[in-house]
Parts: structure tokens; sequence; C-alpha cells
């Protein structure tokens, strides 16, 4: 069977967590891209879809998959065994029926999906307090005791389960911070950016803001996929979609200050002011790849740069106003609201991350 039909045709399992620990599960997610972009040729990490998050080796033909059920606790105290493997009581209008324990839980897609789950682990801001020495590891590293005993909870839902396949199970404790997962988040963001980019300059709130607002995007995103291209594409983020975020941040950069800028400029003051206005706001939202119809302006602007780039002859002002007359049109359809001001800020913009001046 192939993995990427499986991967569809098999039914997702209901959403658990909600709010803020829904949102801590987002951002773990992104960490783990980070993580991913530098050691892997292709990846995909997909939210909501059959666990908290799946983490595909391939965006086009995957072979493989890892799955984490992210759990967060604001209490001190590590997870017990008792917890992990406890299936709680519920009524329903059949009766009183058996949720599935965390490991069960774990244990499904190793068994839906058997032979291309390389692990699946269950990841908290806690330690694991029945191997409280080690912050990542494998189920079947415990005790011989414990394991034991998670075998046979495993078995009594999946009969036909093997110590091997339970070897799957894992467990990894997670740095990121349940009080202020925004500011550690963006701190991790930095940092890779750092790794990637070297020194560059960019707005760490804007930036931020931008990628995490598309990762609430994904997971939120509660559609039907008949496709895993749809569903990485609703509900996912692959290498192809960091690299875009990467070269946004270094087009940003080649964009100096408004200030640099206007001793280049002769409009009248007011309409100087203006441009100058959205220029500022247009840094930070050029950022944000997942707009798609500033994207759309964004390319029917670097069409019009090609035939004026090059003419030595031109002021910065003539070139803009070029470009202008050629975007007018689109920037009409996409921009809301639309005003002269705001596409010319675009249009100068463009200018000055193309030339790379």
């Amino acid at each position: 069977m192939v993995l990427a039909t499986d991967l569809v045709s098999t039914p997702v399992r209901e959403k658990g967590a909600t709010g803020g620990r829904y949102d801590f599960q987002t951002m773990w997610g992104l960490a783990l891209l980070f993580q991913q972009h530098g050691t892997n040729d292709d990846y995909a990490i997909v939210f909501e879809f059959h666990d908290d998050v799946a983490l595909l080796d391939s965006a086009t033909n995957p072979s493989s998959v890892r799955f984490y059920q992210v759990k967060s606790k604001a209490t001190n105290g590590g997870w017990t065994l008792t917890s992990l493997l406890k299936r709680q009581k519920v009524k329903t209008e059949d009766g009183v029926k058996e949720k599935p324990s965390y490991i069960d839980k774990m244990f499904d897609n190793v068994d839906k999906f058997q032979g291309a789950v390389l692990s699946a682990d269950f990841v908290s801001n806690q330690l694991c307090g029945f191997n409280a020495a080690k912050n990542a590891f494998r189920l079947n590293e415990c005790s011989s005791d414990d394991f034991k005993k998670i075998v046979a909870s495993v078995q009594q839902a999946y009969p036909s389960a093997t110590e091997a396949q339970v070897g799957i199970l894992g467990f990894q404790r997670t740095d990121l911070s349940l009080g202020d997962v925004a500011s550690h988040t963006k701190g991790k963001l930095q940092t890779f950016i750092a790794e990637q980019l070297g020194t560059v300059w960019f707005s760490p709130e804007a930036v931020y803001q931008a990628i995490a607002d598309e990762c609430r995007r994904k997971a939120n995103f509660s559609g039907e996929t008949s496709s895993l291209q749809q569903a990485i594409k609703e509900k996912g983020l692959t290498k192809a979609n960091v690299q875009e975020w990467l070269d946004a941040i270094q087009s940003n950069n080649r964009s100096p200050d408004w200030s640099a800028i206007t001793p280049s400029l002769s409009y009248p003051f007011a309409e100087q002011l203006r441009i100058g206005q959205e220029y500022s706001v247009y840094r930070a939202a050029a950022l944000n790849s997942a707009d798609r119809a500033v994207q759309r302006i964004r390319m029917r602007i670097a069409e019009a740069l090609v035939t004026v780039i090059d003419d030595e002859a031109l002021s910065l002002v003539d070139m803009v106003e070029a470009i202008y007359l050629q975007a007018e049109e689109v920037g009409k359809k996409y921009l809301s609201p639309f005003s002269p001001s705001r596409l010319k800020a675009m249009i100068i913009y463009e200018i000055y991350s193309h030339s790379q001046i």
C-alpha cells in the first residue's frame, strides 16, 4: 500500500486540545520545522493529521512518517505510567465506554500505517516520571517491568501488537515554555534565521507574527481533503514554504529604511509622507508569503520591473511611475483598500529588494 493514499483514506481522529494548549501544540510543530530544515532533503509537517503533528519524509511522495502527540501540563510533576495508560470511562447513548489511553492513541497510528511509522512520540513540557533521568527515550528503554505493563496494556486494545511495534513508541520532553510560548518560539525563530542567513536585518515581531499566523491557520483548517497534496497545502508546511520565508527576509533586508530612500524622491511633501507611512507597513506585510493577494501584486510589479530596471537614465520616481501604470489594474483588484500611495510604497520596496541597491 502507498503511504500517501493510506494517510488520506484512513479516518482521522477527532481533535482534543483547545485554546492555549492548542497553540502550544502548533508552536511546537513550528519549532520542529526549524529543526528539520537543515537536516532533511525534503519534508512536510502536517498539523492535526492523525495526530497533533505528523512529520513526513517527503512533501510529494512520502515513504515514512513520524507522529507526535503533544500534551502540556501547567502543574509541576511528571507523567506517570498510570496516567499514560489510563482509559477514562465516559457515558454515551450506548452505555459506559472507555476512551483510548494516551499510549493507545500513539499505537493506533502504528497499527494503521504498519511498516511506514518510524516513531510515535508523546511530547510534553513535563518529564516522564517513570524514566525521569532522560528527556527523550523509546518506551522499550524503560525498566523491564514497566515495558511489560505497557505491552500488556496495548495488547488489550490491539491483540496482535508485538513488542517490536510497541518499541516504536517514545517520549520527548520539550523545552518550549507553556507560560510564554510566544516569546520562546520567537527566540527559536531568531536563532533559526541567524543560522540560515547570518546577520540580516529583520523585524522579529513582524516575522514571527506572519509565520505564527500561517501555522495557526493551517492547524485550524477543518475542511475535507481528497489527496495528500491537498492535505499538505491546507494543513501543512514544507521545506519550500520555509525557503519562501527565508527569501522574503533576505528581500526585506535589502530594502532600506525610509529615511535612506527619501533623498531620491521628489514627490510633494504630503504624498511622500503617505507613501512613507505605507512603506513602513508594507515592510512587515511583505514577510507574509501566505497573503496570496499581495503575492499577485508583487508578481505584477516584478514583471513590470524587468522593463525599467536596467535603464540608468530613469530616476527612482520615473521608475515608480512607469511601474505604477503597469501594476495599477492588478493593485485595484487585490488591494483592499486601494490607494496610490500604498501601491507606490510596494513598488519602491520591490525596486530595492530586486536591484540590491
